[in-house]
């Protein structure tokens, strides 16, 4: 599982490269039906969802990297490895829910 966490935090990583630098949207990462062709406001969008992204992606490399680590390296203190979880998991909420609403508020 872990593996798969920080894979998707690599990914999520590009699609904020993406975002941020080339102006490019990742259809089912952050749009699950609509097009770029269909923003109002691509610069508006960037600034609304662009530092959330990039904080999403850390969490998850970080969750991802810290199980990776204790599952090979060498074990940490569950107490870390759980609250790590638990701050991912939180920071997935947040940022589900700040996707959506900055999809209703740039998009048609």
């Amino acid at each position: 599982m872990d593996i798969l966490i920080a894979g998707c935090g690599i990914y999520l990583m590009y699609c904020w490269y993406l975002l941020q630098f080339k102006g490019e949207v990742k259809k089912g990462v952050l749009l699950p039906d609509k097009s770029t062709a269909h923003c109002k406001d691509l610069d508006g969008y960037k600034k609304a969802i662009g530092g959330k992204l990039f904080v999403f992606a850390l969490s998850a490399l970080a969750a991802g990297g810290l199980g990776l680590f204790s599952d090979y390296v060498r074990p940490v203190n569950t107490y870390v490895y759980l609250g790590l979880t638990a701050v991912f998991l939180v920071v997935l909420i947040w940022f589900t829910r700040s996707a959506k609403k900055a999809e209703k508020e740039f998009f048609c």
